[in-house]
Order: C-alpha cells, then sequence, then structure tokens
C-alpha cells in the first residue's frame, strides 16, 4: 500500500489567460516543430536549392528572369513567410471560441480537464516541449500551456511524468526561430 501511494501523482492546476500572446506562443512552437521536425523541413532545402540554381543560371545564362524568380522565392521565404503565418494565426485566433477567456486545466493521471472538458491520455500523442511552453497535440487538435502557467518547476517534471506513464511521446525542441512571431 506504501508504494502504491509513493507512485501516485499529485494533480497539476493551471489557470492562464487564452490571450492573443499565448495564443501566438503557441503558434510559433508548432511552426517550430512544424519546420525542423516534420518532412517539411525538406520544402527549406528545396527552397534554397531554386535560389542557387537561379542565382547560377542567371550568372550563367544573363537571364534577368531566373534572378528576378530566385530574388521573389528568397524574399518569401525570410521575409514574407513569417508575416504571413502571423496573419493566419491572429485570424484564426479572433475565430477562436475560448479568445480572451481564463482557462482552468485540471492535469490528472486519467485525463486532463480545460474549464470542465474531459481530454483521456489516449486520445494525445504527443507533446512538444520546450522552453515557452508545452504544445499538445490531441485528437481535436492542440492545446498549449505556457511555461509560466506552472506554479513551480516541479509541476513540469510531473506534468511529463504523468504523461509518460501514459504512453505520450514527448518531443523535446531546443530550438526557436530567429524572429518571433509575437511583437513585444
Amino acid at each position: 500500500m506504501k508504494n502504491q501511494a509513493k507512485s501516485m501523482s499529485k494533480n497539476i492546476t493551471l489557470n492562464f489567460q487564452w490571450d492573443k500572446d499565448t495564443y501566438m506562443e503557441a503558434g510559433e512552437l508548432a511552426y517550430d516543430y512544424k519546420m525542423n521536425h516534420t518532412p517539411k523541413k525538406y520544402m527549406g532545402w528545396l527552397f534554397i536549392a531554386l535560389l542557387q540554381f537561379g542565382v547560377v543560371g542567371a550568372l550563367l545564362k544573363g537571364t534577368l528572369a531566373m534572378l528576378l524568380f530566385s530574388t521573389i522565392l528568397l524574399i518569401y521565404w525570410y521575409y514574407l513567410k513569417k508575416i504571413i503565418e502571423k496573419k493566419i494565426l491572429l485570424s484564426k485566433f479572433e475565430k477562436e471560441e475560448d479568445a480572451n477567456k481564463k482557462l482552468h486545466v485540471e492535469i490528472k493521471q486519467e485525463q486532463i480537464e480545460i474549464n470542465g472538458k474531459k481530454i483521456p491520455w489516449s486520445d494525445i500523442p504527443l507533446i512538444i516541449s520546450s522552453i515557452k511552453g508545452y504544445l499538445v497535440d490531441c485528437s481535436d487538435g492542440f492545446l498549449f500551456f505556457p511555461g509560466r502557467a506552472f506554479q513551480q518547476e516541479e509541476d513540469k517534471t510531473e506534468f511529463i511524468k504523468i504523461a509518460k506513464n501514459n504512453g505520450v511521446y514527448i518531443q523535446r525542441i531546443s530550438k526557436t526561430t530567429n524572429k518571433s512571431l509575437v511583437s513585444n
């Protein structure tokens, strides 16, 4: 009985505002994961190859069209892509049902409860962990628990422990994008 009591983890409570900045943090974490840990990272390599091909082709053949095409791709990849992503995220946030509401989250051994809605651990295959917080992939979409919402550092460790005990894969991201989607 004593061993069983020791293995039981405590419930973790989070209270935070689901505001624009928190939503953008979640979006940035999802973007980092998508661009660095999924096959979409190869799109970046393709863009760089096309850029190099265009520059070499422009220098060898003297065609300005290839140089112009490469320049447009370069501007898109390194500048416009982030702006477009930010606008898409902001428009999604404005349509969110929980936008600007306070969220009460209970992380338990059996499930996660958000404002009374229960999400069983079996619906969560992946948690993406970063310095900023935790992006929880579940059947209904993504949830985000900002690191600042945890009352103690031990609660973060306990959250990961509970998730692992329930068979959730934890993917740690240490690198973030150079330019933040959140404007300070």
